[in-house]
């Protein structure tokens, strides 16, 4: 077909050079023209399209099949991860309430024994201050005792037990004051054992709560947050072995703690009734010590009692022979003087008369059997006041030591046993006991 333009159109080889010729003649730049494509590079391009279509779509179904199978597979993963979770979670809260019961038990049983301990720390102090008594008693005999007079100030059996009986009470004092210190050690171990149990079972309390609040959580749960990462908190984590081993450990050592502490009050109770049955032993032993001075005493007064009875009758006696004698002296005296009388009258005889008859022999003879007479009795007068001397100076003695017998007996039997009569060695051991 021939075109409209064909006459005015200059003839070119090709239809680039047309399309140009054409642009020119539309007072269009020539170098506006755009490239054309060739039906087979259109083809080409389309085909190729379609197949980058069917590539993309195929890659994208492969990848919606990859995505769905990725969040099947993900989201099952977190529901087991979650639900293993969970198990370890109710085990972890199973496990923290089995160490929080032990801990529970263990706080019970020691809080127990701290009460016991306490309690036979008492019934130690009470048996310390029940040991003032006796002290105060022995002491108070023994000065009493050095009242006692003359000979018997004597150191016998009873001051030598007296004395025994203070160091006794000296000994089982510092024994009891030892047990009470250790007592007091004993508690502190105990309270601070006591204290580490507390502490651990606030922080199992503690972490039950928070365990068991977490172990509730579920993905519907109110109040869910995005927290930091938990990397953070791997500083300030333990090992299960550690946490275990920590409870264990306070565990031990409150059972330890508790042995001691048992130990002890077998200690305080053994001291108690060992010191009580000693000092009541040793009591019993100054009890006898005194009556058996008592009983030496009383013999010896009641002998002393005899002798005086004796020598009081014996000086009646010998106050009787004095008197006879001095009554016989003084019976001589009338015939003395008759004698002596009749010899001076016949010395005046006179001259031749003045003989050595028989009557001046027999006058002699007599004068001096007279004068031996009075000789005789004037000696056994000497001899029986010398005698009346010694037995009114025994009598003296003999009153002087009854009355130190007196004085003595009034001392350990007034004085000292009513003393120990105040003594209750039951009361030595606190009830109970």
């Amino acid at each position: 077909m021939t075109s409209a333009y064909s006459s005015v159109l200059p003839s070119y080889g090709t239809k680039r050079d047309v399309g140009k010729a054409l642009l020119q003649t539309l007072g269009q730049p020539s170098n506006a023209v755009r490239d054309r494509k060739a039906p087979m590079d259109w083809n080409a391009a389309l085909n190729m399209h379609v197949r980058l279509s069917d590539k993309d779509k195929n890659k994208a179904e492969t990848q919606r099949d990859a995505s769905n199978r990725l969040i099947k597979e993900l989201d099952q993963k977190t529901k087991s991860k979650q639900a293993e979770i969970n198990r370890r979670l109710q085990d972890r809260i199973t496990t923290v309430a089995y160490w929080k019961q032990r801990l529970n038990t263990e706080h019970a049983a020691i809080c127990q024994e701290i009460t016991n301990l306490s309690m036979s720390k008492k019934k130690t102090q009470q048996a310390l201050a029940s040991t003032e008594l006796p002290t105060e008693v022995s002491h108070n005999c023994l000065k009493n005792r050095e009242n006692r007079e003359a000979i018997d100030l004597v150191q016998d059996l009873v001051d030598d037990e007296l004395i025994n009986e203070l160091n006794m009470l000296s000994e089982v004092q510092k024994l009891l004051a030892t047990r009470i210190g250790d007592s007091d050690q004993r508690l502190k171990n105990l309270n601070d054992c006591k204290s580490k149990l507390e502490y651990d079972i606030r922080d199992k309390e503690e972490c039950l709560r928070l365990d068991e609040h977490c172990y509730k959580l579920n993905n519907g749960s109110a109040g869910l947050q995005q927290v930091a990462q938990p990397t953070l908190y791997d500083g300030h984590t333990t090992t299960v072995d550690k946490h275990e081993s920590f409870s264990q450990d306070n565990l031990e050592k409150s059972e330890i703690a508790r042995v001691m502490s048992c130990l002890q009050r077998e200690l305080n109770d053994f001291s108690i009734n060992k010191s009580n049955d000693e000092l009541q032993k040793q009591s019993e032993l100054v009890g006898s010590m005194f009556r058996l001075r008592l009983k030496e005493l009383t013999t010896a007064k009641t002998n002393l009692d005899g002798q005086l009875e004796k020598t009081n009758q014996e000086i009646s006696c010998v106050e009787d022979s004095l008197h006879q004698l001095r009554e016989a002296l003084r019976s001589k005296d009338g015939p003395m003087k008759v004698a002596t009388t009749r010899f001076a009258v016949r010395s005046k005889r006179p001259n031749v008369e003045q003989t050595r008859d028989y009557v001046h022999g027999g006058l002699l003879s007599e004068i001096n059997d007279i004068s031996g007479s009075q000789e005789a009795l004037k000696q056994q007068i000497a001899s029986a006041e010398e005698t009346l001397h010694r037995l009114l100076k025994n009598k003296e003695r003999l009153q002087q030591d009854i009355e130190i017998k007196k004085k003595s007996i009034q001392i350990d039997e007034q004085q000292c046993l009513r003393l120990r009569k105040t003594l209750s060695w039951r009361g030595f051991r606190p009830a109970g006991m």
